[in-house]
């Protein structure tokens, strides 16, 4: 069985700049995906947030330009529709950026799991999706 996983915008920005104690295990989730073990989903709007945060940390132009193009070869992006915006507006979560990227996440066929490194913020997800960090999905990947 190949996961479809929809990856948060802090995955992707815990790996690029090596963020967290825990990024070696973000960085093997993006390598699943590069080998096709996974296919991984994001937003656009989480990748425009990527390529802030990055500029933010000082990095170059053409430094941001080639993480997200590597980013690109092996995520899908996903579009926000109007009622998956709405939806996540009124979900109830406190953080309102990641109830509509959790939402556009519920749009995708097939979607197997949220992946994000902020857990605490996703208290208000539905049981059909669930949220896992990239550590609870390594583990249940490494057990198939």
């Amino acid at each position: 069985m190949v996961y479809n996983i929809f990856l948060d915008a802090n995955v992707f920005l815990d790996v690029f700049l090596q963020r967290t104690d825990e990024w070696k295990i973000a960085e093997q989730l993006l390598r699943l995906g590069a080998d096709y073990k996974v296919k991984l989903y994001t937003s656009p709007n989480n990748l425009i947030n990527v390529m802030y945060a990055l500029k933010r940390q000082k990095l170059t132009q053409k430094q941001i330009i080639e993480f997200i193009e590597l980013a690109l070869t092996y995520t899908k992006l996903s579009e926000t529709s109007g009622a998956s915006f709405s939806q996540g507006l009124n979900a109830g979560f406190t953080d309102l950026e990641d109830a509509v990227q959790y939402y556009t996440a519920l749009t995708i066929p097939g979607i197997d799991y949220f992946i994000t490194s902020n857990y605490k913020d996703y208290k208000k997800a539905v049981n059909s999706l669930p949220v896992l960090t990239p550590k609870q999905f390594i583990a249940l990947f490494n057990k198939k």
